[in-house]
């Protein structure tokens, strides 16, 4: 689970490792302030938990969360329109939480 600073080598736990000016380089080029319009949305923060947990399958995120298909691919679009990264992509979907990690250790 990448969202737990619990279980082994998490990217929460190596970006706390880092420094201060090390993760301040890491978010050069990115302006944090449309990530945190996800990042502080529980309930796009748990379809985004779910949907990595799963692997970025749509279709079995939106049976673990009870909803329809479509809705939860509104969700992911405003994500995507949001923060310009596709969380169904996995390049995407790492950046994200790469993003989140050091939002979270600010």
């Amino acid at each position: 689970m990448p969202f737990s600073e619990n279980n082994g080598l998490s990217l929460i736990r190596v970006v706390n490792a880092l420094g201060k000016s090390r993760r301040e380089k890491l978010l050069e080029g990115y302006d944090l302030k449309n990530y945190v319009k996800i990042f502080e949305d529980r309930e796009m923060m748990s379809t985004l938990r779910c949907l990595f947990d799963n692997d970025l399958n749509v279709s079995a995120t939106a049976r673990a969360l009870f909803m329809h298909r479509n809705t939860l691919i509104y969700r992911l679009n405003k994500v995507r329109s949001v923060t310009g990264l596709d969380p169904c992509s996995f390049g995407d979907a790492l950046t994200l939480l790469l993003l989140l990690a050091l939002y979270r250790a600010k």
